[in-house]
């Protein structure tokens, strides 16, 4: 025969112990923290659970799988036994993962049971544990010593025994005396309780306990419902200020576009007498592009709008890739700069500086290791917002490897 252990199981051990418990202590759990019954018996005797009368915890029938279960079983000659019924789990002194009756047996830890159907009895000890789960219920049965008793107090002397005697026999005369003065009370409209109403009793109690505890759910369910909507609207109206921002920043960034390639064109003459067909090395749309009105920026601070001016200042480039080529895209381009910088303006009417960015422009002509290069405005904000708008831009390949470009921008209020 092939022995197999399980490293999550308790170590195998006789599962009879020298001793029965003289007192046990037996709770019952809905879960991990409701406690739904807690049950000392000292001496022990037997215990049941389910939903006939006489059960000592009421639980549904269809989870513990009869109206009528046994938990605990004390017989005459001392033997206390914790009943594993079928369809449960049992873990031993907490130890290891939950098992059923069956493997309990076969490990040794378990007898099984001459009275009950596939279920198995586990003798319970003093200071021994056994945790019996029946889906959402947990009937933990911990074993102990009876609790001494106190000690008695010393045997009174004779003489004084006898006064106390006699004291106490005058008062019961005296009180009998009394009581023969009184016509007993008679309640002839008390006819006592029948087993019906009993019952009708219990089912109406168990209904209002249930109904509270769906009360207590439901009340939870509503706060987690609560708790995601607000979130949900959280996240949606940051959504939308987002998507706003994005479709009023390419508004601007192709207006400013078409403005700064309408003021090219008209440098286009210079350039090709200069440096030649510059041209020919970036798109250009088939149609002359419309002369955009310079934006204004409205500071809510004063009753008159400003122009703001931004302009490229010394270039500083390594690389094979003409700088009027790079000049001009980043020209094209200065509608992404202008409205950072004029964001700024709204905290700062005054703001002013160089921002200065260096970049790599890749053999694929995209723009890679975006960073400061150096800028002195004093607002950190502009110059993070200017060095994120380059990383969208896009030039022609080079020849022979990357570019590296120091490119700096002036800023200005404008007058």
């Amino acid at each position: 025969m092939v022995s197999v252990s399980v490293a999550s199981d308790p170590p195998l051990r006789d599962a009879r112990v020298s001793a029965a418990a003289r007192a046990v202590d037996v709770v019952v759990r809905w879960g991990s923290d409701c406690v739904l019954a807690a049950v000392e018996l000292s001496p022990p005797r037997p215990l049941f659970v389910g939903e006939e009368e006489g059960c000592d915890v009421v639980l549904p029938a269809e989870i513990v799988g009869a109206s009528r279960v046994p938990v605990l079983l004390a017989r005459w000659d001392g033997d206390v036994r914790a009943v594993v019924p079928k369809g449960a789990r049992v873990v031993f002194d907490g130890e290891g993962k939950p098992m059923t009756p069956a493997r309990a047996v076969a490990r040794g830890l378990a007898d099984p049971s001459r009275v009950y159907r596939d279920a198995a009895e586990v003798p319970l000890g003093p200071g021994r544990t056994i945790a019996v789960r029946l889906g959402p219920f947990t009937i933990e049965i911990t074993g102990s010593e009876a609790a001494p008793r106190a000690p008695r107090a010393p045997v009174l002397s004779r003489r004084l025994g006898l006064s106390h005697l006699a004291s106490v026999l005058l008062h019961l005369l005296v009180f009998v005396a009394v009581a023969s003065r009184f016509q007993p009370i008679v309640d002839d409209d008390f006819d006592g309780i029948t087993d019906d109403e009993k019952y009708f009793i219990q089912q109406m109690l168990r209904r209002a306990d249930e109904k509270e505890m769906e009360g207590l759910y439901a009340e939870e369910i509503a706060g987690f419902e609560s708790r995601a909507r607000r979130r949900q609207r959280r996240d949606r109206a940051e959504m939308d200020l987002e998507a706003a921002w994005m479709r009023s920043l390419q508004a601007a960034g192709e207006r400013w576009s078409a403005e700064e390639f309408a003021r090219a064109r008209e440098g286009e003459p210079a350039d090709a007498r200069d440096t030649g067909l510059i041209g020919l090395l970036y798109e250009r749309p088939p149609q002359p592009a419309p002369t955009v009105a310079p934006v204004a920026y409205d500071d809510r601070s004063s009753s008159k709008a400003t122009q703001t001016q931004a302009r490229g200042g010394a270039m500083a480039l390594s690389g094979r890739l003409p700088p009027e080529v790079v000049r001009r895209i980043i020209r094209q381009n200065f509608g992404r700069f202008r409205l950072c910088y004029e964001n700024g303006l709204r905290n700062n009417p005054n703001l002013q500086g160089r921002v200065s960015v260096r970049f790599v422009i890749g053999a694929d002509g995209a723009v890679s290791n975006v960073g400061n290069g150096g800028s002195d405005m004093p607002d950190g904000g502009v110059v993070a917002c200017i060095v994120r708008a380059f990383n969208g831009l896009s030039f022609p390949q080079p020849e022979g490897g990357i570019v590296t470009v120091v490119y700096p921008l002036m800023f200005s209020p404008g007058g």
